[in-house]
C-alpha cells in the first residue's frame, strides 16, 4: 500500500515526496525504517510539527512531545511526530483487529456445512463427510478409480442432497462408458437422475488457464448450462444455483508441463497462484474443493518429496511447494479380486473391459488438518456395462 497525500493532517505532498526520495514508498517501508532518523535523513519541513508541538505544549497534555521539551526545542522532535503520527494513522487504517476464538467458532458454525458422500466408512474417515472451506485431495495411480470415486461424491451430492456441482474435466475422461456404470446403478427412476444430472456442470479445461477460468464459475450467484444426461450436452437451457462443490479431475495432467521445465520458476508461481486461488474458492465462497492428483513411486525421478511424504513406495506429484496445500489428502487404491474382468461383447461400441461390481476402493488418509490419519474400505455400487447395454436396447 503506497502512502498517500492527505491520509493524515501531517502527511502532506511534500512529506511525501521527501519520504519517496528516502526510498519510503509504501506502509511497509515506513513500518521497517526507524523515525528519528528517517527524520535526520528526508529533512522534513518544521512547519507542520511546529504547529503540533504549540499545540500540543501549550495545552499541558502530555504525550509524545510533551515528555521531552528539551528535544522539542532543538526542532527534530517536531520531525519526529510528524513521522509517528503518520505511523500511527498507517498502522490504525491496515493493522488486523482481533478477534475472540468465541466468535470464530460461531462463524464456523453458521457458515461451516458438512456433506455426506454416500459412503458410511468415508464419511467416519472424514468425521462426516465433506466440509466446505476445504481443499481435499484424492491421490493414487493410474486406474485406481480416483475418478469414479470423485464421480459418486458428485452424483450423491446433487441427487440425495440437491447441490449444485461443478465438474472440472482435463482431459476429457467424463464419458457414458465412466457415467454409465455408477448412474444406472442408483435405486432411482430416470426422471429423478436426469434432474441431478442437471445439476451437475461439467467443462473441459486443456490448460491451466482454463483452470482458473473455470474457478470463476463457482464465484457465481447462478450458472448457465446446457441441460441434458450430462450438463455440457443436450439442446435445452437453464440455470444452477450457487456451486458448493468443486471438483478438478487430473490436475497433473495441466500443471507438470509448466513445472518440470528446466525453468520452473514460472511454473511454480503459477502452482503457488493455483494454491491460493483454491483456498479463496472454498474460504470466501463456502465450497467444498476436491482435487484429483496422480500419485508416483519414491524412486522415479521426483526426489523432492522423498523425505517428507507420509508413505515410502509413493507419493503425489506437483512436488513439495504442492505438500501443504490440501487440508486433507487422501490415496485411493483398488481392491484387486482374483476373478478376471468380464469383457463386452466386442462386436459394440463399448468394446472395453466392465469394472466389477461393486468397486470397492482402499482409502487412507495420509494427512489431515482435523481428521485423524486411518484408513478404509470404501464400495462403490457399479452396474456391468454389459447389463447398463441390454438395458438400454430393450
Amino acid at each position: 500500500m503506497r502512502l498517500a497525500a492527505g491520509a493524515c493532517p501531517s502527511l502532506t505532498g511534500e512529506v511525501v515526496a521527501k519520504l519517496e526520495a528516502q526510498g519510503v514508498r509504501g506502509v511497509r517501508d515506513l513500518m521497517l525504517r526507524d523515525c528519528e532518523d528517517l527524520a535526520r535523513e528526508a529533512s522534513v519541513s518544521y512547519r507542520v510539527g511546529g504547529k503540533l508541538h504549540s499545540h500540543w505544549v501549550g495545552s499541558g497534555t502530555s504525550g509524545d512531545v510533551g515528555f521531552n521539551a528539551g528535544w522539542a526545542a532543538s526542532g527534530k522532535l517536531h520531525i519526529e511526530w510528524e513521522l509517528r503520527s503518520i505511523r500511527r494513522v498507517a498502522i490504525t487504517h491496515h493493522s488486523v483487529f482481533a478477534v475472540s476464538g468465541r466468535e470464530l467458532l460461531q462463524e464456523a458454525i453458521c457458515t461451516t456445512k458438512v456433506f455426506s458422500t454416500s459412503c458410511k466408512m468415508l464419511d467416519k474417515l472424514l468425521e462426516g463427510g465433506l466440509t466446505t472451506g476445504e481443499v481435499m485431495e484424492v491421490c493414487g495411480a493410474s486406474g485406481e478409480g480416483k475418478t469414479t470415486l470423485c464421480l459418486q461424491l458428485a452424483l450423491h451430492a446433487a441427487l440425495e442432497q440437491g447441490l449444485c456441482v461443478l465438474f472440472v474435466d482435463p482431459v476429457g475422461g467424463l464419458n457414458h462408458l465412466t457415467m454409465n456404470p455408477l448412474v444406472e446403478a442408483l435405486p432411482h427412476d430416470s426422471q429423478v437422475v436426469d434432474n441431478a444430472l442437471s445439476r451437475i456442470k461439467v467443462t473441459g479445461a486443456s490448460d491451466i488457464w482454463e483452470v482458473f477460468a473455470a474457478l470463476r464459475i463457482a464465484t457465481q450467484p447462478f450458472i448457465p448450462v446446457r441441460c441434458g444426461r450430462l450438463s455440457k450436452g443436450g439442446a435445452q437451457g437453464g440455470n444452477l444455483g450457487k456451486i458448493k462443490l468443486v471438483i478438478i479431475d487430473s490436475l497433473a495432467s495441466v500443471m507438470l508441463p509448466l513445472i518440470t521445465k528446466e525453468d520452473s520458476k514460472q511454473g511454480l508461481a503459477i502452482l503457488n497462484q493455483l494454491a491460493v486461488r483454491l483456498k479463496t474458492v472454498a474460504k470466501e465462497h463456502q465450497v467444498a474443493v476436491v482435487v484429483v492428483n496422480n500419485a508416483v513411486q519414491a524412486g522415479s525421478g521426483h526426489n523432492n518429496l522423498q523425505h517428507h511424504t507420509p508413505k515410502p513406495k509413493w507419493m503425489p506429484t506437483l512436488g513439495r511447494f504442492w505438500r501443504s496445500v490440501p487440508h486433507i489428502r487422501l490415496y485411493v487404491k483398488r481392491v484387486r479380486g482374483t476373478d478376471p474382468p468380464v469383457i463386452v461383447n466386442a462386436t459394440s461400441e463399448d468394446d472395453c473391459l466392465a469394472p466389477k461390481s461393486p468397486l470397492k476402493l482402499n482409502v487412507a488418509v495420509w494427512k489431515g488438518t482435523r481428521i485423524k490419519t486411518g484408513k478404509a474400505v470404501v464400495t462403490l455400487p457399479l452396474a456391468s456395462l454389459r447389463q447398463s447395454s441390454s438395458e438400454s436396447s430393450s
